[in-house]
């Protein structure tokens, strides 16, 4: 009955592991789909990064064309209303490149923070890997012990019904 009961145990044991194998499957899938997504959320940050330079590059040429533009007017002069409608239309255009600046930097401190998310998750799962890996370990160990004590159960047996057999023998001689 005792033998039955180790096997049982064994068989329980047995499917523990099958479980925790899967466990650490699954949150290797997972770290691997985090990881893709880290890499897609710092390609983001890169183009926003790349906007903003464009951006700005953008804002160093209107200001230069304002300069450009200055010296004209102070050369040819211009009437009051040209000047004042292309002031407008400079603006309106500053206006337009502070609004997608703002866009883009807000765009920007969200990928920050998808990244910042992404991290911890990354992390939270490689610790549950870890400790995954250590039940796993402790668990194949006894697994390990219960298997050696098993044999040698099975040896003692074999043993003494070798050792009854020849006793047997003997009593039949007698």
């Amino acid at each position: 009955m005792n033998l039955k009961n180790k096997e049982t145990q064994l068989f329980e044991t047995l499917n523990k592991l099958d479980s925790i194998a899967d466990l650490i499957k699954n949150s290797k899938e997972e770290s691997s789909y985090l990881k893709k997504i880290s890499s897609q959320l710092e390609k983001e940050k890169e183009e926003l990064h790349q906007k903003s330079i464009n951006l700005e590059q953008e804002k160093n040429s209107i200001i230069n064309e304002l300069k450009i533009f200055e010296q004209k007017l102070n050369s040819e002069g211009l009437s009051n209303q040209e000047l004042l409608n292309k002031i407008d239309l400079i603006e309106k255009e500053n206006k337009i490149i502070k609004d997608e600046l703002f866009k883009m930097e807000t765009e920007l401190e969200e990928s920050r923070y998808k990244i910042t998310e992404t991290e911890n998750i990354n992390k939270n799962l490689t610790e549950e890997v870890n400790s995954a890996q250590s039940e796993l370990k402790s668990t194949k160990e006894q697994l390990e012990q219960i298997l050696k004590n098993k044999k040698m159960f099975v040896k003692k047996i074999d043993e003494l019904s070798q050792e009854t057999d020849a006793m047997l023998g003997e009593f039949d001689k007698w």
